[in-house]
């Protein structure tokens, strides 16, 4: 019996999520935790808005790399009023999100099946 997946390039795969992740990440400001190739699939996790000024200035970034009194007064002050901003970007980073996901698709479209397959929000990518 054939697995689907098995004569799937893994490395290609991997250059896919890599394609889609840091562009997500550097161009449009989304907060991307991971991406890559796993089980033959693309796998790209990645949450809209945000939730402080860490989150716009560093996305994708866990740890806080601000001096600690930039924590303190993002926490306090800052970090409310840049997620009140970051909720009107969400329609945005979820179009430009859609956006990256089908320029993947035209780029690769023998790996349509792989790219979305395991898509973190396929309710985005509905029509592709």
């Amino acid at each position: 019996m054939t697995n689907f997946f098995s004569n799937i390039n893994t490395a290609e795969l991997d250059t896919i999520a890599r394609e889609i992740g840091t562009t997500l990440r550097d161009r449009y400001r989304i907060d991307v935790s991971q991406f890559k190739e796993k089980y033959g699939t693309v796998r790209v996790y990645c949450t809209f808005g945000w939730w402080n000024l860490h989150s716009l200035i560093y996305p994708g970034y866990h740890f806080n790399r601000f001096p600690r009194w930039l924590q303190r007064l993002d926490d306090v002050l800052l970090g409310p009023i840049v997620h009140q901003l970051g909720r009107f970007f969400i329609p945005l980073q979820q179009k430009a999100y859609r956006q990256q996901y089908a320029r993947a698709i035209v780029k690769y479209p023998h790996h349509r099946t792989a790219i979305l397959a395991c898509a973190d929000w396929p309710e985005y990518l509905k029509g592709l």
